[in-house]
């Protein structure tokens, strides 16, 4: 397991700030004004589209005809019937609500701003990049299929019971839906999965503070995931927007259903079919909010461009073929911000 020793350098993260009663956020974390959030952009209140993992069995082609138009139209969804005891669910939150709640010299040990370790604290995205931080704290595993054993954090004594189970009932969801993906798409229902190769997993753990100054601060910048497929589960605090046009809009959570938003790397498998959707996060002045996301994503020694069942004369490669480790890693060491996408896209 990683050690990582504080210093003067390293950044303890914004609970540890309100822990020890701020009162005005420092002016690394103050968002310039084009990236703060504007009440007139912002549609209140929106249901996006709910995908029933109960009709998988009695009607499996409308069941993905109706996850194929949510992917293509939205780029997100909720899932409810997913199959998931609410107890799994709720003893993870239990679990990282230890975490976050450790001294912060535990936490510190785990302290990185690499990617590819197998636990990582950080907070903001990368620190020692960023101009405009981002007001919350993450604790994430890396989940390498190269790894006999994943090295779990030894305290809270509870965490790697209630996440173990988490992780294995996810990573079943995540193949599910990427089965009745590639099915939406007319391939075989494994697709897909064989194209994200050796496929990995991200868990990340994020906890938003309540943060004095919310509107001059966000949660997480603007962006798209950069994975494959994303599945979210939050509490009932709110503050995840998506982007359609120059509209935000505010998602109602559906209690104990996931949010799935579809990423970069679905969009350029499917040429373009399938739409990763910009997302962020709002602060709130008097709310904790926190949000388990498990990042299924493509194997990093993975070449991700378009299949070729999408290409023909009339509809060319929109996106560039690349190695999907360079294009993680080129995200995760930029500032977080718009549609990465966009950076592979052929002009």
């Amino acid at each position: 397991m990683p050690s990582f020793v504080a210093n003067a350098n390293q950044h303890t993260g914004v609970k540890a700030l309100m822990d020890n009663g701020l009162v005005t956020i420092p002016g690394r974390y103050i968002k310039p004004p084009s990236h703060r959030a504007v009440k007139h952009l912002i549609v209140p209140g929106v249901e996006i589209p709910v995908i029933d993992m109960a009709a998988l069995e009695s009607d499996r082609e409308e069941f993905v005809q109706t996850l194929c138009m949510a992917s293509s139209e939205w780029g997100i969804f909720q899932v409810i019937n997913h199959g998931i005891p609410v107890e799994t669910m709720q003893g993870m939150v239990y679990g990282v609500l230890e975490l976050f709640d450790l001294p912060i010299e535990e936490k510190m040990k785990y302290y990185t701003e690499e990617v590819f370790v197998p636990v990582r604290y950080c907070t903001s995205m990368t620190p020692s990049q960023e101009t405009h931080m981002e007001w919350h704290d993450h604790f994430q595993h890396y989940f390498s299929n190269r790894e006999k054993e994943h090295p779990w954090p030894e305290k809270p004594a509870c965490y790697r019971r209630l996440a173990s189970s988490y992780v294995s009932s996810v990573k079943h969801l995540s193949q599910t839906l990427l089965s009745a993906l590639s099915e939406g798409l007319g391939l075989d229902s494994n697709c897909l999965a064989k194209s994200f190769g050796d496929s990995e997993m991200i868990l990340r753990s994020n906890y938003y503070p309540p943060c004095p100054n919310p509107d001059l601060a966000l949660g997480m910048n603007g962006h798209t995931d950069s994975g494959g497929l994303t599945i979210l589960f939050e509490d009932q605090v709110g503050g995840l927007q998506a982007r359609k046009g120059d509209l935000w809009y505010d998602l109602k959570p559906i209690k104990n259903a996931f949010i799935v938003n579809i990423a970069d790397q679905l969009q350029i498998l499917s040429n373009g079919k399938y739409k990763s959707i910009e997302h962020r996060v709002l602060v709130q002045p008097d709310q904790t909010r926190l949000s388990i996301v498990a990042f299924c994503n493509p194997s990093r020694d993975v070449v991700i461009g378009p299949l070729p069942e999408f290409i023909d004369q009339q509809n060319p490669p929109l996106y560039r073929s690349t190695l999907y480790e360079e294009h993680i890693t080129n995200v995760y060491t930029k500032y977080l911000d718009g549609k990465h996408s966009q950076k592979l896209q052929i002009n």
